[in-house]
């Protein structure tokens, strides 16, 4: 006799189906297990790399630096990493190039310290193609009465561009070009009598570099 309207189903309801259960359990197994072996044959390591060009003789942190997860087998132990960098800055022994990973090699040796930063003003403005990390020849000429200039000599050879400072405020137009170098102490006297000086001022490429 059929069910009268609005009378609840007396019949059993069915539990879930079984084959459907050991379904997902069969899925959730695999998917963990394809997670174990690509966990168990990742060899990928934390190293620093450069977020930008690291240049000769600065010193720098980890804050200075970028983490990355690569793979290098042995060869990891070459780099530095989060393992093997102090809290402490170290020096830049050498330039290291934007995106490069960081040679534990290219950090903390003492050479860096014969070496500092200063900020000059040049007369003429630097070439469009060099960059943080070039090499360049400081020359000066002389400034001598009446305005006008002497002869040009180097006074500071193999200086490395660490960054060219954009000139700002009103005066931006008329201000001459400002780039921080890095320089053997021995030269620093003789760049900051050039300026106060008033002497003009020039960064040549040495590899453009002649003598006058």
């Amino acid at each position: 006799m059929p069910n009268r309207p609005g009378r609840p189903d007396n019949r059993p309801r069915r539990g879930p189906d079984l084959r459907l259960v050991i379904g997902l359990v069969l899925v959730t197994a695999s998917v963990a297990g394809v997670v174990g072996i690509v966990a168990a044959f990742d060899d990928g390591v934390e190293v620093y790399a450069a977020p930008r060009p690291l240049i000769e003789g600065e010193r720098i942190t980890a804050s200075d630096l970028e983490v990355r997860t690569v793979n290098l087998g042995a060869d990891a132990a070459h780099y530095l990493s989060p393992d093997t960098l102090s809290d402490d800055a170290v020096l830049v022994a050498r330039t290291v190039g934007e995106g490069e990973l960081v040679p534990i090699a290219a950090v903390g040796d003492e050479r860096g310290a014969q070496s500092t930063t200063v900020v000059v003003a040049l007369t003429t403005p630097l070439g469009a193609t060099v960059r943080p990390g070039d090499t360049v020849d400081l020359w000066s000429a002389p400034a001598v009465e009446g305005g006008r200039f002497g002869a040009p000599a180097v006074i500071a050879s193999s200086a490395q561009l660490v960054r060219s400072i954009a000139p700002e405020g009103v005066v931006a137009s008329s201000e001459a070009e400002r780039v921080e170098l890095l320089v053997p102490r021995r030269d620093v006297a003789r760049i900051l009598h050039a300026q106060a000086n008033r002497d003009a001022l020039s960064a040549v490429p040495t590899a453009l570099a002649v003598a006058p």
